[in-house]
């Protein structure tokens, strides 16, 4: 007599309805009497629910609690998934209890790694969240969003929360205490979106404050947010302000970008370029002029102008290339011609 095969039998038969729970572990229990029982020393894993770790009524129990959720046949390596992350009779028959129908074994043994309970299904449906699906519910284990974290956001009047939002905010760590500090820093009517996106970028309340002490202020999300990703502190804006120049907030975060400190000013300032303006300092520092370059090119040309500064370097011309021109007498500075004497046209 083929055990194995039999035992199979039973569980399909179990499967198809053709018998129920009772009657397929009784049904086991004579097949095992039937056995012949092991030599000392030797065991048996001939049966599929045995070799997973069940037991023969718990895997027979298991079963019909699985055909509920539409799961009618599963594999020895499902077997001893659910097995090994402790997916019990009574597990699954919570879930179907709560109206779940239609899962497979991933979905359940997921649910069961991330410690989604039918309890703690049961409480988030309390907050409003009745269509919450197994992904959805996994998300939310895995991003430690609690029931308790879903009221707490409405009573900081974050409201009609969508699935994706609440993930979102829990990632990002947008909560109450959070909400609550950036109100008291003056960020008055936030909106979700902005929210994230002062989270996402650490902007803290401090921030905001060092911001408006070095006299940038009705700043709104979005520019606060511009300074923080290209990091803009109070510190760069008192400093950039010792330099001499004028700047709203617009100027100061363009030269923030392409990283023009106020160091790199002194420097080119001391190089010889003193009077030169912001879009020009720009313009060096986009194309990576050093203020030891501007030194040596004024150490050959004392005369020579950001423009011609950058398309020297533009054309690849280093400072041995302009000191060759200069010597040869082709290349003139500005107003060097000036004083020559005016030649007259010749007259018939």
């Amino acid at each position: 007599m083929d055990i194995q095969k039999e035992r199979l039998q039973i569980l399909e038969m179990l499967s198809e309805g053709k018998v129920n729970a009772d009657q397929a572990e009784q049904l086991l229990k004579a097949l095992d009497a039937s056995e012949p029982r092991p030599q000392p020393g030797r065991t048996s894993a001939s049966s599929p629910v045995i070799a997973s770790g069940y037991s023969a009524s718990e895997g027979a129990s298991l079963a019909a609690e699985l055909r509920k959720l539409r799961i009618d046949k599963v594999k020895l390596s499902e077997l001893q998934e659910l097995r090994l992350h402790q997916v019990t009779p009574d597990y699954v028959r919570g879930m179907a209890e709560l109206g779940f129908d239609d899962m497979d074994v991933d979905e359940l043994v997921n649910l069961r790694i991330h410690q989604v309970t039918p309890e703690y299904i049961r409480q988030m449906r309390e907050t409003g969240l009745d269509e919450l699906d197994p992904d959805t519910l996994t998300e939310f284990a895995i991003h430690k969003v609690t029931p308790e974290y879903i009221r707490s956001m409405r009573e900081a009047g974050i409201t009609d929360l969508d699935t994706d939002q609440i993930v979102e905010c829990a990632i990002h760590k947008v909560a109450p205490d959070f909400i609550r500090v950036m109100r008291e820093a003056g960020i008055d009517d936030i909106e979700l979106e902005d929210l994230v996106e002062l989270a996402v970028h650490k902007v803290t309340p401090e921030y905001i404050l060092g911001l408006r002490q070095a006299g940038i202020t009705d700043l709104d999300t979005d520019e606060i947010v511009e300074c923080a990703i290209h990091k803009v502190t109070a510190e760069y804006i008192r400093t950039l302000r010792d330099t001499g120049f004028d700047l709203d907030l617009d100027e100061i975060v363009e030269l923030a970008i392409h990283k023009v400190t106020p160091e790199y000013i002194h420097a080119i300032h001391e190089a010889g370029l003193g009077g030169i303006d912001m879009d020009e300092l720009v313009e060096l520092a986009i194309h990576k002029i050093s203020p030891e370059y501007v030194a040596q090119a004024r150490a050959v040309d004392p005369g020579i102008n950001v423009d011609e500064l950058v398309d020297m370097r533009n054309s690849g011309m280093d400072i041995a290339d302009l000191k060759d021109l200069k010597d040869s007498g082709f290349l003139v500075g500005e107003g060097e011609n000036e004083d020559e004497e005016e030649v007259e046209p010749v007259t018939a």
